[in-house]
């Protein structure tokens, strides 16, 4: 009887054990199976490597995992990781070699770590590049017109509709589309005027490349009645790491570095911002405006009517 009773209480055991295993495992692979943050699991299978060896399926779950980080400190010690922040803290300057139309070679370089804020809420995107050399060179309007800024520009348009088709696929499936701060009116005086615009390719603000500038009060402090144009730049988004990493600021220093002369020919580069100041209402200049430009000698301050073609330096995050 004693001998009876011990083994139904095994029998019972085994029967729980086995019940309560189930339910274990179906939650496990429940988890697994709807589509939860992959975790540090999904870098494990990543070596670090030189950034030109990595691939786009790569840097965008680095990148992921960055964005995901509880703090910028914690998002910059995956990059350095893996070799895309060095030792000193200083963003790495290797590059990536990208492939447009299967036929051209342009090199990438990273611009910034958790810089942008990703256009459907979610939070910020983890990495951004940024071209060394020109894309193409072409006319920033097909008019010449500032009015609707980069929102209308048809730059903007063919950055979004026809360069994904140029790049390889790996690529254009890993960009990650993030809001861009412009003042898309064009010719105005109000920084309602700077808002924000959804691009997975985009041009460079003054701003972003510049930091603070000082230009409208250096050239018209003594005008009458000028325009605030310095606080229009100044709200288009913040100074990305890799231009104040090289000390490049609104007054020119080290302006080599934003010369394209060793990459693409010597050639000015299109900033996303246009030119504010209404012309129109102090000379009659015979034009309808211009947008901001980087001169062929780097500096970081000229103007080109919309029409002018210049090169094309894009900035995009995975």
């Amino acid at each position: 009887m004693k001998k009876g009773f011990i083994a139904l209480l095994v029998a019972l055991c085994l029967v729980l054990a086995g019940c309560s295993g189930g339910p274990a495992s179906q939650t496990k692979g429940s988890k697994e199976g709807a589509g939860e943050p992959a975790g540090d699991a999904d870098l494990s299978t990543i070596e670090k490597k030189q950034l030109n060896d990595y691939t786009w399926d790569d840097l965008s779950l680095i990148s992921n995992q960055i964005a995901q980080a509880a703090s910028d400190e914690e998002g910059r010690e995956i990059a350095r990781q893996f070799g895309l922040v060095e030792k000193d803290g200083s963003l790495t300057t290797q590059t990536k070699q990208i492939v447009l139309n299967n036929t051209r070679f342009l090199d990438v370089r990273l611009a910034g770590i958790r810089h942008d804020d990703k256009a459907d809420g979610s939070g910020k995107a983890g990495l951004t590049f940024m071209t060394v050399g020109a894309l193409d060179i072409r006319p920033i309007n097909d008019t010449q017109t500032v009015e609707g800024g980069w929102q209308a520009s048809t730059l903007r348009a063919w950055l979004a509709n026809e360069v994904p088709s140029m790049l390889d696929d790996d690529l254009t499936q890993a960009l990650v589309e993030v809001n861009k701060l412009t003042n898309n009116v064009g010719r105005t005086d109000s920084l309602e005027s700077v808002t924000p615009t959804p691009d997975k390719l985009w041009l460079f603000s003054v701003h972003e490349v510049c930091g603070d500038v000082t230009w409208d009060i250096d050239e018209f402090r003594q005008m009458r009645g000028y325009q605030d144009i310095d606080g229009l730049l100044n709200a288009e988004g913040s100074q990305y790491e890799v231009f104040a990493q090289a000390g490049v600021d609104g007054k020119g220093n080290n302006s080599e570095f934003l010369s394209l002369a060793q990459s693409s020919g010597t050639s000015p580069w299109w900033y996303r911002s246009p030119y504010p100041f209404d012309w129109q209402g102090y000379a009659n200049t015979g034009t309808e405006g211009y947008f901001y430009r980087v001169m062929e000698s780097g500096y970081p301050e000229s103007l080109g009517e919309p029409v002018d073609p210049s090169s094309v330096v894009v900035g995009f995050c995975v």
